[in-house]
């Protein structure tokens, strides 16, 4: 395995850990004084015996006859729900995914004692601006995001069942999920409401107006360095580093105020407070807060323990920054990389392997030769540069982009360090990894020991070679540093040097470079004829929440296939099926046929048992390639059984009505807009044995290429159809988004599917 070195953070608050609610959690010590975190399989398995027990009891609540019996019966309940509210804000930080997966739906809530409801979670449906800070940790296991969402109803930390979004600080959002407190478990993705801050950071070029303020303790007002020693690191050496790096276009320009004792003290570590009495002594010592973009907090070692905490952009932007472990560019260049916007820059090993499909770890600060890695002040990498637009200086190429042409091409490539080159300084190269779709990239540099990246010099494997980092389309925090020397354990020889070539497996292109010196680079890129790799679909599911039904009844699922093949495969289909407890039920399906690249879906009818005893039920939902049959992608779902409900009538005596559904776009494609927005129309057509079903519900969730999802409501007409208008902005991802309608009608639910383009 390949070592690395870590930055170091413990984040602690007094009486606990502090959380990523921002709350503390209260740590069980043993003997030792070792924290012993609670089990996330214990506290789950609590949270669902006590979900499955508060129904119960709220079922003999609800028949108790007289008063007296009423509050007999209130009283146990009360102090079931109590406890499971414990248990899952425990759950919020350990896995909030089973707060999800426990959660009770609005009904189910609405139908407690007025006495209980204030224990019990509630659907969340929020928009405001999103705030993100990230935490080191000395173990990388324990590294972390704090998210938070202010609205007009107030501030609430978010907690992420899925992936963990790459948005920045100031992005305007809207969440939906599961509210505890002042907590929300964030179901799917968050979904940003304007322009994301993934491609080019804004604000990170000009002087970056700073002001760093400087504050000891009530209880500890020692002042372990100057003032002016902290002003040359802020705008003598650190502002030097992101002048070259940023080939002249950016500095640090502004003050340094205090110290200023506050009334905080060095036995907790409270960020906010610190911060909050912080700006207020530089206020009053005159200072304008608002003539500041970016607000610098330095203060004595004290319970925090980090080297630093910052906020992932925001105007101001803010960073955290104690004495402990030094005041230096090592550490304020990394939180300001974080305030410019920037993610961390991470490593991949693949152990024998340069990449490979699986069996890969990853190291959170893993590269080596970057300030946002492990290293001490390196240049940042092409990819982190050409997010905070730096690369476009106006003297040269920013990089090339190499088109994904069938052959072999020739390019030469600049020193990362040069500024004013005629040639771009890095190539980006796209893996192709789906038909139409460059959902991944290969990024190459050549790295020469010059300026802050003089620590290179004797490094022969570097100096003679390029780097080669993997990064994932539209996706911030995507930095993967990758070794093309694999059977030694060092990252610091990781360069592919002259003579050598690397062959990704998964796309069979070929990097290879020709020669590497002083002056730069020339790679050779080498792309095989178009064949066809059969691969398993990425899958879907719908509804992916919790389905509560009571025992005996059919829930349905709609699995959507979105079909991974390389660009030279013939179109399929893909077979759905269901892995379901013993004595449940289950129906298959088969997809329409979809090119690669494209989606396709099929549903499903899931059938419990009249004898199922309450509780939570975990299914497997599966899309096989028909082309393919190896080629097997899944997703989980769970069914709840509700013991208290009432069981379903005979579908004869049911109501439901049989309906169709098919849906489509106005156009196959669309092209972004220069300005403004324009509307991709999707209809949904229901009907009932080929006849018009008016006042049907319909809700149309629209997949961009990045997985986000956005969900449009309308109700069919007279003509059994609903159309609901999707805006392409210009700032929209080009490649295929994937609609799948559902329609509800007396009972009945079916879903289509459909996609289109974006150019």
């Amino acid at each position: 395995m390949k070592l690395c070195v870590r930055f170091l953070v413990v984040f602690l608050v007094s009486g606990g850990i502090l959380s990523a609610a921002g709350h503390a959690v209260v740590r069980q010590v043993d003997a030792g004084g070792e924290a012993r975190a609670p089990s996330r399989a214990a506290e789950s398995a609590a949270a669902r015996d006590l979900t499955v027990k508060l129904l119960a009891t709220r079922s003999v609540h609800a028949r108790a006859k007289s008063a007296t019996d009423k509050a007999l019966t209130l009283a146990p309940l009360v102090e079931i729900a109590r406890r499971r509210q414990q248990e899952l804000l425990d759950l919020v930080d350990l896995d909030p995914a089973e707060v999800l997966r426990v959660a009770l739906p609005a009904g189910m809530r609405a139908s407690l004692p007025a006495e209980v409801r204030p224990y019990v979670e509630e659907a969340a449906d929020e928009a405001g601006e999103i705030e993100v800070l990230h935490v080191d940790h000395v173990d990388a296991a324990d590294d972390h995001y704090l998210h938070f969402l202010n609205t007009p109803k107030g501030r609430y930390s978010l907690h992420f069942a899925g992936a963990v979004p790459d948005i920045a600080t100031g992005a305007v959002v809207s969440v939906r999920g599961v509210r505890l407190g002042g907590a929300i478990v964030v179901a799917g993705r968050a979904e940003v409401m304007g322009e994301k801050a993934l491609a080019v950071v804004p604000n990170t070029k000009g002087p970056q107006s700073t002001l760093a303020i400087l504050v000891n303790f009530s209880n500890a007002p020692s002042q372990p360095y100057s003032v002016a020693y902290a002003q040359n690191v802020l705008f003598g050496t650190t502002s030097a580093f992101d002048h070259e790096v940023s080939y002249q276009q950016t500095t640090l320009t502004g003050a340094v105020a205090g110290w200023f004792t506050i009334a905080a003290t060095s036995t907790s570590c409270d960020f906010a407070a610190i911060a909050t009495q912080a700006k207020a002594a530089a206020s009053a010592a005159g200072y304008v807060l608002s003539s500041y973009a970016r607000l610098v907090y330095v203060f004595p070692s004290n319970a925090c323990g980090w080297w630093g905490l910052g906020t992932v952009g925001g105007n101001p932007s803010q960073a955290w920054i104690h004495t402990k472990y030094g005041f230096s560019v090592k550490v304020v260049g990394h939180e300001l990389g974080h305030n410019l916007g920037l993610f961390h820059s991470h490593s991949l090993d693949c152990g024998s392997a340069s990449v490979a499909a699986s069996g890969c770890s990853t190291s959170e600060y893993g590269d080596v030769f970057d300030l946002m890695g492990s290293n001490s002040g390196g240049h940042y990498n092409a990819f982190q540069k050409e997010r905070l637009g730096w690369l476009d200086d106006g003297y040269s190429p920013p990089l090339t982009t190499v088109p994904a042409v069938a052959g072999t091409a020739t390019f030469d490539i600049a020193p990362i360090e040069d500024a004013r080159n005629s040639q771009p300084r890095a190539l980006k190269i796209p893996r192709a990894s789906a038909c139409g779709v460059a959902n991944e990239w290969f990024y190459v540099e050549a790295r020469q020991a010059k300026g802050y990246d003089a620590f290179l010099a004797g490094n022969a494997n570097v100096l003679s070679g390029v780097l080669v980092r993997k990064v994932t389309g539209g996706v911030a925090d995507s930095s993967y540093l990758l070794d093309m020397t694999p059977s030694t354990s060092a990252w610091s020889d990781a360069a592919l040097t002259a003579g050598r070539s690397f062959t990704d497996p998964q796309s069979g292109l070929r990097i290879s470079t020709l020669s590497a010196g002083s002056t730069g680079a020339r790679v050779s890129v080498t792309f095989p004829p178009a064949s066809c790799t059969r691969a398993a679909p990425a899958v879907t599911i719908t509804p992916g929440e919790t389905i509560w039904t009571p025992a005996g009844a059919s829930v349905t699922y709609t699995v959507e296939a979105q079909n991974r093949d390389s660009c030279g495969c013939a179109p399929t289909n893909f077979d759905v099926s269901a892995t379901v407890p013993s004595g449940w039920g289950a129906t298959n399906a088969r997809t329409p046929s979809v090119v690669a690249g494209g989606s396709a879906v099929a549903s499903i009818l899931v059938t419990t048992p009249a004898a199922a005893p309450a509780g939570f039920y975990p299914l497997t939902l599966k899309a096989t390639n028909v082309a393919a049959l190896a080629m097997a992608g899944s997703a989980s779902g769970t069914v709840a059984i509700d013991a208290t409900a009432t069981p379903p009538p005979p579908v004869a005596d049911a109501g439901v009505q049989t309906i169709d559904a098919v849906a489509s776009t106005d156009n196959s494609s669309y092209w972004r807009p220069r300005y403004g927005s324009v509307s991709a129309m999707i209809t949904t057509k229901v009907t009932s044995g080929g006849v018009p079903v008016s006042g049907a519900s319909v809700s149309v969730k629209v997949r961009d290429p990045d997985g986000n999802v956005r969900t449009l409501s309308a109700t069919t007409g007279s003509a059994g159809t609903a159309s609901v208008a999707y805006s392409i902005r210009s700032y929209s991802r080009r490649g295929t988004y994937t609609v799948t309608s559902r329609a509800t009608r007396n009972g009945s639910t079916v879903s289509a599917g459909t996609s289109f383009v974006v150019n």
